[in-house]
């Protein structure tokens, strides 16, 4: 939607080159398409004046959270509001007149071009008017939410503002180029995130453009294939030499739209439509050949959108399918099956394909991994592989990549950037996920789970301190389903936290109302870090104790060593700062066994450590040597020591001597009902039973 016809044509012609199909594009034509994507512009127009309202009310209601609203702001707002009722009133009456007018005339064309433009840009100012009032504070906070607001409407802008050309570049340069500009001269310049914003300006830019592109394509398309049919109806003036052109041109235009239909729109690649074809064609015309599909995962591929922006992970994608590229032929098939995840079809006969995958997967992880150079950033990127082999029952295309994708996800489990054939274990493993997942969903409702007690055992007095709460499942479905496959499966679907807190109110309800155990024994509770990070933890505990009536100091919480993983930190030693603060204490959970150093026991408040029972089963050199300096460093951060695992006799003795606290295992007592009278073991007498 330019000024004139001519700058349009020039625009248009250079888009798509000198012409499609060999004809160039005529001025008619170009009339056509303005008009085509004026209507799609006022299509578009709400969603653009849908997402101005939410992300200027969003940003004035962040302020007003940060403490930094004032007036300006307000009256920022409510002319935004005032002039995007003025453009859905304006889209309205747009729809209204195109309703009753099949094709608008010159003059009708430019004055509601004119309205669109004028609303769009208007707009657009409002953002910049944001920028000149909020980026110049000294407040950084305000700053980086208004840099972040504004890089997040022009990324939008680039598709939803993809009919309209210069409208689009100018809301672009509104929104970005005054924010660097300020961000570049102000009294404590920031010339980094002002660079930055430049380089996001030019990517979006381009973003756009090639958005603007691909319409343009689509409508000249469209318009150049209704033209094909209208010269079919005038048969009175076809001939023989005209048939054969005309045939042509339906071809062409057949193979076109084909390509559309079968390609990806971002690499150029086979997409899912065009790997099925490419797939079902290559059997058809050679039976003797056998296939194999390579499903291609790139490893920590969203840290790149995340962290660099969706426009660079683009790129990065298009590099990718380019070096992935030149290992296909006319034997073999490259396709994007979505976001970052690629297909190879490898064809060949049976006594070469083994071969010809390894050597496949090998060359492409040399070129992919090679560096990648995008606007100053290097980059490196590897994938995981999934290889599932066409078997002897002749499996379709649709399994075959099924087969690859769990060969894959079975890498990502066990660790990326390897090769993992599947098998048919696989595949049962993922149903019996299923199957458990979707129990699972049910469990809790049909009263199904249930919790058995283990004692912990003062090591100097035998009596009982701790009863630990063991969650236990009786699927109606599935029979017993063990704590070490069901637990994992609900912390992934986040089934845990509903879990949890019923597990928690239920043993802390059973052990005070037993009314014959010590007053001050213990329930310990395991919680795992899904359960910790989410929002209100402390409070529910809080909740479970006031509803249960037992006294804070009582409840123990079981955690494991993923407490110490850095992102998240801080995060869990404030939920577990609060606990503290109520009298709740914390043990860590199967000591030893996770990524965590003995010397970080510093940076969480601990009550006490639980060293896994694999250590004590083991009982070999290296296992004693791990037991003596956990129980050695625990005790010089003041932190009492349990063993557990404790089987035998011979496994007590040798942990009194260690210098443990505390025991827990088989040889005291099995998980079994709390029982309602107190027991007490004399040291002595266990010893020589």
């Amino acid at each position: 939607m330019e000024n004139n016809a001519n700058l349009v044509s020039r625009i248009g012609k250079r888009v798509l080159g000198p012409g499609i199909g060999g004809a160039l594009i005529s001025d008619e034509l170009i009339g056509r398409v303005q008009r085509d994507l004026l209507d799609l512009a006022y299509s578009n127009n709400w969603a653009n004046v849908l997402v101005n309202l939410a992300a200027s009310a969003s940003l004035v209601g962040a302020l007003w959270v940060l403490g930094a609203l004032n007036l300006m702001n307000v009256i920022w707002l409510l002319v935004v509001a005032m002039v995007c009722v003025v453009r859905l009133w304006g889209g309205y009456l747009f729809h209204r007149a195109r309703a009753v007018v099949d094709e608008m005339k010159d003059e009708e064309f430019r004055r509601w071009r004119l309205r669109y433009r004028m609303s769009a840009i208007s707009n657009a100012l409002m953002w910049s008017v944001i920028a000149l009032l909020e980026i110049p504070t000294e407040n950084n906070e305000t700053q980086f939410l208004t840099m972040i607001v504004l890089a997040g409407m022009a990324g939008g802008a680039t598709g939803i503002l993809a009919p309209a050309f210069l409208v689009g570049r100018v809301y672009l340069v509104c929104l970005i180029l005054p924010p660097a500009i300020i961000l570049a001269v102000m009294a404590e310049p920031n010339l980094i995130l002002s660079g930055l914003a430049l380089v996001f300006l030019m990517v979006m830019l381009v973003t756009h453009r090639n958005n603007h592109a691909v319409l343009f394509r689509s409508f000249v398309l469209k318009h150049q294939n209704q033209a094909l049919v209208e010269d079919l109806t005038q048969k009175n003036r076809i001939t023989e030499n005209w048939n054969a052109t005309l045939e042509t041109r339906v071809a062409q235009r057949t193979e076109e739209l084909r390509n559309l239909v079968e390609h990806d729109a971002l690499t150029g690649i086979l997409n899912r439509d065009g790997i099925v074809a490419w797939f079902e064609e290559k059997k058809r015309l050679d039976a003797t050949l056998e296939y194999a599909v390579l499903f291609i995962d790139l490893d920590r591929f969203k840290q790149i959108n995340d962290g660099l922006s969706h426009a660079i992970g683009d790129e990065v994608l298009r590099v990718v399918s380019t070096r992935l590229g030149s290992f296909a032929d006319d034997r073999h098939a490259l396709g994007r099956w979505g976001g970052d995840e690629f297909l190879m079809v490898l064809a060949a006969p049976h006594e070469e394909l083994h071969d010809l995958v390894e050597i496949t997967i090998t060359q492409a992880q040399k070129a992919v991994s090679a560096p990648i150079n995008i606007v100053g950033h290097t980059l490196h990127v590897g994938f995981s592989t999934g290889v599932a082999f066409a078997s002897g029952h002749n499996p379709g295309i649709s399994e075959l990549i099924h087969w690859a994708d769990l060969a894959a996800a079975e890498v990502k489990r066990s660790g990326r950037g390897s090769v993992h054939n599947y098998d048919r274990m696989l595949l049962l493993e993922q149903e019996r996920r299923l199957s458990v997942t979707q129990a699972l969903r049910r469990a809790l409702d049909a009263d199904e789970f249930h919790i058995e007690y283990q004692p912990v055992i003062d090591a100097q007095t035998g009596r009982i301190i701790v009863y630990e709460a063991l969650l236990r499942w009786q699927s109606a479905l599935l029979g017993s389903v063990p704590p070490d496959e069901f637990i994992p499966i609900a912390e992934e679907s986040a089934l845990i936290v509903e879990i949890g807190e019923w597990c928690m109110g239920a043993a802390c309800k059973t052990i005070q109302e037993c009314g014959e155990v010590s007053d001050d024994t213990k329930i310990a509770i395991n919680v795992s870090i899904r359960q910790i990070v989410m929002p209100n933890f402390a409070e529910m505990v809080a909740r479970v104790l006031a509803d249960t009536g037992l006294a804070a100091d009582r409840l123990v919480l079981e955690v494991t060593e993923s407490i110490f993983e850095k992102r998240q930190m801080n995060q869990i030693a404030k939920v577990l700062g609060k606990l503290h603060g109520m009298g709740v204490e914390i043990y860590i959970d199967d000591f030893g066994t996770g990524y965590s150093s003995l010397s970080r026991l510093h940076e969480i408040r601990m009550d006490a450590v639980k060293i896994d029972k694999s250590f004590i089963l083991a009982m070999d050199d290296n296992a004693r040597v791990v037991i003596e300096a956990a129980i050695q460093i625990a005790h010089r951060f003041g932190l009492r020591v349990i063993a557990e695992g404790i089987e035998t006799k011979d496994h007590r003795c040798e942990l009194e001597a260690m210098g443990v606290d505390a025991y827990q295992g088989y040889f005291f007592a099995r998980p079994g009902v709390l029982p309602c009278e107190d027991q007490h073991w004399q040291i002595s007498e266990v010893s020589n039973t």
